[in-house]
């Protein structure tokens, strides 16, 4: 566990340095949830435009070779990915490569008919009504090295959940899709799309595509639990069969770095940020609380940009608060536990207006 840095009492708005006393208690609520779930080991980090306030280590990252949590340990996000595809998108849109609300089927002309009308726009807010390969097929299908054309087929193999821009349904095959055109506009591969647009610009070493058969130094190894609730390896993640819908690790110092370049407009226009943190509100009034690859939903009272990630070993969770200035990081290296729930710990512990810990 390392404090990086130490903040005056109070940061903008409602974030404060907590006490020793307040920093025990996060820590053993974090502890107490770990050991009651089998989880391996985790990491949180807290995080000011760029500057890692605190930043607390939990564990193992390797359970059979007993290898701690260190500061550079490197987690799967999940589903936190699809942020980054659609800043991809983003980039693309202001160089005039692309636009938000062209068909699909202009970049990807082979895509069945049925989907025709569905557009770029539509995949990243999963209004797009196209069927998700995952729900599909269950979570095992990420275990499989698939060809585009399988993940397709496999999608296409139940009729669309509505017509484009009529409903919403959590679709990964919308973001499988939108890896797809973006390579093919780069014509290159997703993970070189997003290092050369994102990663290498703003300085993120650690943060690439989750190749199972890579070597990558301290990467952290993914757990599962059996049916008695013993721990086990997991079954790793294929990323040919993910893409950006799940396909990425990182680590909290490139988080941070993602975090500090969301300030400002030198990365993004503000236009662009405006129309991705932009809540879709669908044609019958509903407010989907969902932007481009952003979760949009308040914190009592406070606007929050979040997602959380699930893949196969880790789940993770990635939340800013701009108006204070703050993002939260959680990493944990075991399947099917809630990030959430240790996200609370230490959102409330740093911003403990909000309250005490929730239970």
């Amino acid at each position: 566990m390392l404090i990086l840095a130490l903040m005056p009492a109070a940061v903008s708005g409602q974030l404060v340095e907590p006490d020793s006393e307040a920093i025990a208690q996060m820590d053993a609520v974090i502890e107490a949830y770990m050991a009651d779930n089998n989880i391996p080991g985790g990491q949180i980090a807290v995080a000011s435009r760029g500057e890692i306030i605190e930043l607390r280590n939990y564990g193992l990252a390797n359970a059979e070779l007993r290898v701690p949590v260190n500061d550079n340990t490197v987690f799967e996000i999940g589903s936190i990915s699809k942020q980054f595809v659609t800043a991809a998108v983003m980039l693309m849109y202001e160089e005039g490569l692309l636009g938000l609300d062209d068909g699909i089927h202009e970049y990807l002309p082979f895509l069945p008919g049925e989907w025709l009308g569905v557009t770029i726009r539509q995949l990243m807010t999963h209004t797009s009504g196209i069927p998700d390969y995952e729900e599909i097929r269950s979570y095992d299908v990420y275990r499989f090295r698939l060809t585009p054309e399988e993940v397709i087929q496999i999608a296409h193999s139940r009729p669309m959940d509505f017509a484009p821009g009529t409903g919403t349904y959590y679709s990964n095959t919308g973001y499988f899709i939108l890896s797809m055109i973006v390579e093919r506009i780069d014509g290159l591969p997703l993970g070189k799309v997003l290092d050369n647009r994102i990663f290498t610009p703003l300085g993120m070493t650690q943060t690439r595509m989750a190749d199972p058969e890579a070597i990558i130094p301290d990467r952290a190894a993914g757990y599962w639990v059996d049916k008695n609730g013993d721990l086990i390896n997991r079954m790793p993640t294929e990323t040919s069969s993910t893409l950006a819908a799940g396909g990425l690790l990182s680590s909290a110092s490139d988080m941070a770095a993602w975090d500090a370049a969301l300030y400002g407009n030198d990365f993004l226009s503000a236009a662009s940020k405006a129309a991705m943190w932009s809540s879709v509100v669908l044609p019958n009034g509903e407010d989907t609380e969902y932007g481009f690859g952003w979760r949009l939903s308040p914190y009592k009272g406070l606007r929050s940009q979040s997602h959380r990630g699930q893949v196969g070993g880790f789940v993770a969770s990635f939340t800013r608060y701009p108006g204070e200035d703050v993002a939260f990081i959680v990493f944990l290296n075991r399947y099917r536990v809630s990030s959430t729930y240790v996200a609370l710990a230490v959102t409330h512990t740093f911003m403990p207006e909000l309250g005490p810990i929730p239970e």
